[in-house]
């Protein structure tokens, strides 16, 4: 049996498995209710499926061509039973989906170049803005008549709601596959992470307008009449408080960030109770914000935008990045997958393709073209067709507006047949069908290209090397010394690992290749001269923490011999030495 088919074999004996435990479900819970303390019984339970279903989900995609998102709504379909005590507890099903929300959009700030985003603000927030809305108007017109079409019309405040929902992309989805890339304008990259995170804010944004209308009893029966409640006084008052309170208390956000990491630079240990600060932030200003009637979501993203991450925080980090992906994510989509009916969700299949294809390939590039087609004409900055028909591409739409989906869906509003039906099939399609294409895409049209990560390239198993670690120039200082070093040991290459952390780019990455290749020869010739044997040097540039890739590296490769680090930039823990497998040199 060839082993391609083997992951998706596991994946739907898996998915069968959780079915028949799924048909079951009813009489465990008739079980539980004759138990004392019965409700906390039941929800412990659901909570601890969640965890463990976050585990297998990733296990069970990973070597298969869908993404863990997609095999995590599969997951929620089939365990509608037993999640069921969440489900239909909308208070509960909420503060869930609050948190998470709120924690994605932190991240999605933290994973958003500040520098770059301000180089290319104008572009960000006409894309964000004018492009959002554009995708929304139009959608919520498409989705309306496919539904006519196939005689499953569906309510005109659904339609509208998809609109504002599904209008956002998702960087969670995106990132991961821009990093296997190579650019040749750095700024297509960037519009596409930035503008990405920005359209989860202010998606969330126009969803939030529109339940408020919505719930205040504002009813049209026409598409355009509720798009154009978002000109009156009235809501462009509640927008710009939304606007302006969010990014006050984002701003304060950022400052309490700040402290935190001034605080660790005065003290030389991350220590556990960092993360619970962290942690603290988001959380305090989306409920402050809230308070004062501006927008929560917005002002995590802020925070998140404005604070740059420091190796003194690098385990915090770690922390989040592993709360916020490998739980808050998968509990999500499982949600989502667990709201929807199956029965609706095939009878609804035709008007949720037929809208997603259009969406995908019509009404994305269009809008995309007229938010940036006034920067092809001005500034040196210009992008070009082929840059925009990219960005048109890769616009998946993923977490947050499951997210709003499911939010809408514990508002409690009536008459909402077909929102989640139509909405799950329009994030399937993105995160099935562009992910994988989107390397191909970028290929065809020039924009960039598939690169290695050069540490694969280079380095074997077999050969024994030692390592130099360093963020700037302080390398060629000390790599004579570690030349020195592994040739009296008879080891005949060294590797210097560069890590410009928060400088870090594609261009300048390049720039310090090659400047040190020019260092690399003249080590040598210096050694030739003095009658020594010259040393095998190779180059790896890496993004992320110094300290973080000096980890993977030593845990991937065991003819790693020594480590080489400069006394004032990391700041290891002992496990940390003592996981390596080879000894760490701190050199002034």
């Amino acid at each position: 049996m060839p082993t391609t088919i083997l992951p998706y074999i596991r994946l739907i004996f898996g998915l069968a498995l959780v079915y028949f435990f799924n048909l079951q479900a009813h009489g465990f819970h008739e079980f539980l209710a004759q138990i004392p303390e019965s409700h906390l019984l039941e929800s412990f339970f659901v909570i601890s499926l969640v965890f463990a279903f976050s585990f297998v989900i990733y296990y069970l995609s990973d070597g298969t061509m869908l993404p863990s998102f997609v095999v995590a709504i599969f997951f929620g379909l089939v365990s509608q039973n037993l999640l069921a005590p969440i489900v239909h507890q909308e208070s509960l099903l909420a503060e869930i989906v609050g948190l998470g929300a709120t924690l994605i959009l932190f991240g999605g700030g933290l994973e958003t170049p500040w520098l770059s985003f301000k180089k290319l603000l104008l572009k960000i927030l006409s894309l964000s803005f004018i492009g959002l809305f554009l995708t929304a108007l139009l959608f919520s017109l498409l989705v309306l008549w496919i539904s006519n079409l196939f005689g499953l019309a569906l309510p005109v405040p659904v339609a509208v709601l998809l609109g504002a929902v599904l209008a956002s992309t998702d960087p969670a989805a995106i990132i991961p596959v821009l990093k296997g890339l190579r650019f040749h304008k750095r700024d297509t990259k960037d519009i596409i992470v930035s503008e990405s995170a920005m359209t989860d804010v202010t998606g969330t944004l126009l969803t939030v307008v529109f339940l408020s209308l919505l719930a205040a009893g504002v009813v049209s029966g026409d598409v355009g009449a509720l798009y154009q409640q978002l000109f009156t006084a009235q809501t462009a008052g509640i927008l710009a408080k939304q606007i302006a309170f969010g990014i006050l208390f984002g701003v304060l956000g950022y400052g309490l960030l700040e402290f935190l990491s001034r605080f660790k630079r005065e003290h030389d240990h991350e220590t556990e109770v960092d993360a619970a600060y962290f942690l603290f932030v988001p959380v305090i200003i989306f409920t402050v914000a809230l308070i004062f009637g501006g927008s929560g979501y917005l002002a995590a993203f802020v925070a998140g935008l404005l604070f740059v991450m420091t190796e003194k925080l690098h385990v915090t980090e770690k922390f989040f990045n592993h709360i916020v992906d490998g739980f808050l994510k998968p509990t999500i989509f499982l949600l989502l997958g667990a709201l929807v009916d199956v029965n609706s969700l095939v009878a609804y299949a035709p008007v949720g393709l037929l809208a997603a294809l259009v969406f995908m390939f019509v009404i994305r590039p269009l809008s995309v073209f007229v938010s940036l087609a006034p920067f092809m004409l001005f500034g040196k900055d210009r992008p070009g067709y082929r840059e925009l028909l990219f960005i048109s591409f890769v616009r998946e739409t993923g977490a947050i507006p499951a997210v709003l989906l499911v939010t809408i869906i514990s508002s409690g509003l009536s008459g909402l047949e077909g929102l989640v039906p139509v909405g799950m099939w329009v994030i399937l399609a993105t995160l099935i069908l562009q992910p994988p294409l989107t390397p191909m895409v970028a290929k065809w049209l020039h924009v960039a290209v598939p690169i290695q990560d050069t540490s694969s390239v280079e380095l074997d198993h077999e050969h024994s090397f030692v390592l130099l670690g360093s963020r700037g120039n302080s390398y060629k200082a000390r790599l004579p010394l570690v030349a020195d070093w592994a040739s009296i040991h008879d080891i005949k290459l060294a590797v210097l690992l560069h890590c410009l952390e928060g400088k870090y780019s594609e261009a300048s990455s390049q720039e310090a290749g090659i400047e040190a290749e020019a260092e690399f020869a003249r080590i040598n010739t210096m050694r030739s001269l003095k009658g020594k044997k010259k040393i095998r040097f190779v180059y790896v540039s890496r993004e992320g923490f110094l300290q973080k890739n000096i980890e993977d590296l030593a845990k991937e490769y065991h003819n790693l011999v020594a480590v080489f680090v400069g006394k004032k930039i990391l700041d290891f823990q002992m496990s940390d030495v003592k996981a390596f497998g080879a000894p760490i040199y701190f050199m002034d």
